[in-house]
């Protein structure tokens, strides 16, 4: 071999070498490319699409399965009659929409009873009736006096018994105090719109004045979370799940850093009871040390701070695990869709969700049957499925099929129990209006706060999943805490979820 044919070769190689060394390089970008196209198109749609992943009934095979037609058919089906009148839900009447209200009649009548032409008296001959809604926002200003009465024979001295206040030497009532805290833990508004808003209506309270009152409602509301709390985790099924939450003024932490408030629900088949607990930490040790003493099933959305949590059953979220193949899917084009391993994923996960939807109308006593004769085997069909793909899935789609088979046998803990529910959607909901309330009012300043937030989410949104006026219940318990001894509380009768205290303060119950 001559020089000239060993440069070429060893040139020859040097440019294999290259050429092999771009095509990695082209690889690594279009792997790159679509990572940062499937997050962009993620973010669009949470920010500009729509929010909830539900599909109509059966939407979602209609749109993706192509052999519809062949596996659906039926050439002896009887044409259907175009006679036949669908009728719409009939809606409310607006009667039915204000029957709950408090009524007060107002009459408007003739101030002079005789006729102006010939001064006859004027005979009532009919009347006409109009329903109208009224609001009044104001302030009134309560001037208490307990009078005070002597016996002329013994002098002993009787004296008016005035009640006491939820806060001592404080000028705010058990519904002010009640007022404030709905306001902020249902309605989201935050304190310094609070403080502007009673300004405009002649009440000068500062935002200030208003922090102290909710964090000393709070105090005394705390015997009622934590009877809530001991309930909760005395039954054996329970929901879980968590969200940041930024506090300014912690110990020994910067306040840009994360805090967290998480939240355990009952399950739908015990008392409605939802608790918030603030803590600094995310580490599953909080988890641990909330539901000391409950054993049972946990709901969780697959965080693996909940493996430390002991003498518990993980029931994983199906709804997470589907996410991840309808992110894919929701960045494909349509074209891509007919091809695409992530569509073929959704099918079989609605395959078992209209069995659910069908289990969840039966009742209780047959749903265990159903959930393993009927669901367990789509579920057994999809985790081999799962691992069949796993040999050759990549990318994004890869991390979904790993995720997946990393979940699927707590998602399948579903089927061993009927009251167990096959997503985590339950505390999810449960979760919302502390996330919305978080938009508006942002942080919380210390830590007394973000604790005393979390029982007073609690009480709030426990009144709320109980159908019950949040505004007159909440008044009555701050009263009756504020006079009476603890030892003689009968505690069960102050719950929300207490059938009294439901009937009484109901939502459609006008007084």
């Amino acid at each position: 071999m001559t020089k000239n044919e060993r440069e070429l070769l060893e040139k020859n190689k040097q440019l294999e070498a290259q050429k092999a060394q771009l095509l990695h390089t082209i690889n690594n970008l279009k792997k790159e490319k679509e990572a940062l196209q499937f997050t962009l198109s993620k973010l669009n749609r949470n920010l500009f699409g729509k929010k909830s992943e539900k599909s109509d009934t059966g939407q979602e095979r209609n749109l993706f399965n192509m052999n519809e037609a062949e596996q659906n058919q039926n050439l002896n089906l009887e044409e259907p009659s175009i006679e036949k009148v669908i009728r719409p839900k009939k809606k409310k009447s607006r009667k039915d929409n204000m029957k709950q209200l408090e009524t007060k009649e107002i009459v408007y009548d003739v101030e002079d009873k005789c006729c102006e032409k010939c001064d006859t008296p004027l005979a009532p001959v009919g009347s006409k009736t109009r329903e109208t809604i009224e609001v009044i926002k104001k302030v009134v200003k309560n001037l208490e006096t307990s009078l005070t009465y002597k016996c002329p024979a013994c002098n002993t001295f009787y004296n008016g018994e005035m009640p006491k206040l939820p806060i001592e030497k404080s000028i705010a009532t058990p519904s002010l105090l009640s007022q404030v805290i709905v306001d902020k833990m249902a309605n989201g508004i935050p304190l310094y719109r609070q403080s502007e808003d009673y300004k405009r209506i002649g009440a000068k309270l500062s935002r200030q004045v208003l922090s102290n009152w909710m964090i000393k409602s709070s105090d005394l509301l705390d015997i009622i979370y934590h009877k809530m709390k001991d309930d909760a985790t005395n039954s054996d099924i329970l929901h879980a799940d968590e969200t940041v939450l930024q506090v300014l003024k912690e110990s020994g932490k910067p306040a840009s850093s994360k805090s967290y408030m998480w939240l355990f629900e009952s399950s739908v088949h015990d008392r409605d009871i939802v608790l918030y607990h603030y803590d600094q930490s995310r580490s599953g040790k909080v988890a641990k040390e909330f539901l000391k003493g409950f054993k049972g099933y946990l709901h969780v959305d697959g965080y693996q701070g909940y493996n430390q949590v002991g003498d518990v059953t993980l029931v994983n979220c199906f709804a997470h695990l589907r996410r991840k193949f309808y992110d894919i899917v929701s960045s494909l084009s349509e074209d891509q869709k007919k091809s695409s391993h992530s569509v073929i994923a959704l099918q079989k996960i609605s395959k078992i969700y209209d069995l659910d939807k069908q289990c969840k109308k039966l009742s209780l006593d047959k749903r265990l049957d159903f959930k393993q004769n009927q669901i367990k085997p789509l579920f057994v069909e999809f985790k081999n499925w799962l691992n069949t793909e796993s040999l050759t899935a990549q990318g994004n789609y890869g991390k979904a099929i790993g995720y997946a088979l990393k979940h699927i046998d707590s998602v399948m803990t579903y089927l061993e129990d009927a009251r167990l529910e096959i997503d985590n959607n339950r505390a999810e909901r449960a979760i919302k209006p502390f996330v919305i309330g978080r938009k508006n009012w942002l942080f919380s300043n210390t830590s007394n706060g973000a604790y005393s937030s979390s029982i007073l989410y609690s009480i709030v949104q426990t009144a709320i999943l109980n159908e019950i006026n949040p505004y007159k219940y909440i008044a009555h318990v701050l009263h009756v805490l504020a006079n009476s001894k603890v030892n003689e509380l009968d505690l069960d009768k102050l719950t929300p979820y207490n059938e009294n205290i439901k009937l009484k303060f109901s939502m459609n119950n006008p007084q």
